[in-house]
């Protein structure tokens, strides 16, 4: 046991072997088998029962389901974050701005003032995108549902690596230490 106190095999009715130690002498215990009540022997008397040796644990713990949880929540949680920031950038814009700009820039005023007149004048707000404008809102709205998606699945990671961790942080449940003379579950 991890207190240090010897530990002894108790036989039950039903073939089982329950763990005992000193600090249970004189009490009862619960068979985890059959849960019968079993008597144990006074400390005087526990000598005669067979000294039962703890399994050795491996160094480093035991690997539980909690542990699953908590590395694949982090696992979803991490990458969906990086692709969400990833996509977050979006696309390109249809007409680069720097160029049109460094366009009018370098043209002579009577070739900006033609090109006023001309087509742009006529030019109205209602037109139909063009087909590169059309791609690019498709990718927008593509990326951005993507991207929403991939938020949610950090969420879901995230709050699924949270709950292993509270698994792990309560540890597993073990029954209360029986105190000498308790009675304890069903009698025989």
């Amino acid at each position: 046991m991890a207190n240090g106190m010897a530990s002894y095999g108790l036989p039950c009715e039903c073939g089982a072997e329950i763990t005992v130690t000193a600090g249970q002498a004189g009490g009862r215990v619960t068979c985890p088998r059959c849960a019968r009540g079993v008597a144990v022997p006074k400390l005087r008397d526990l000598a005669t029962l067979v000294r039962s040796v703890p399994a050795a644990e491996p160094p480093g713990g035991t690997w539980r389901p909690a542990h699953a949880v908590t590395l694949l929540g982090a696992i979803v949680c991490a990458t969906s974050l990086a692709a969400a920031a990833w996509l977050g950038r979006g696309p390109s814009a249809a007409v680069d701005e720097r160029a049109l700009r460094a366009a009018v820039m370098a043209a002579d005023d009577m070739a900006v003032y033609r090109g006023w007149s001309g087509e742009l004048a006529r030019a109205t707000v209602r037109r139909p995108p063009a087909d590169q404008e059309l791609a690019v809102l498709r990718q927008a709205r593509f990326f951005g549902s993507l991207g929403r998606g991939l938020s949610v699945a950090a969420a879901a990671g995230f709050l699924a690596a949270l709950a292993g961790g509270g698994m792990l942080m309560l540890g597993p449940r073990r029954p209360a230490a029986v105190e000498a003379g308790a009675p304890v579950g069903r009698q025989p």
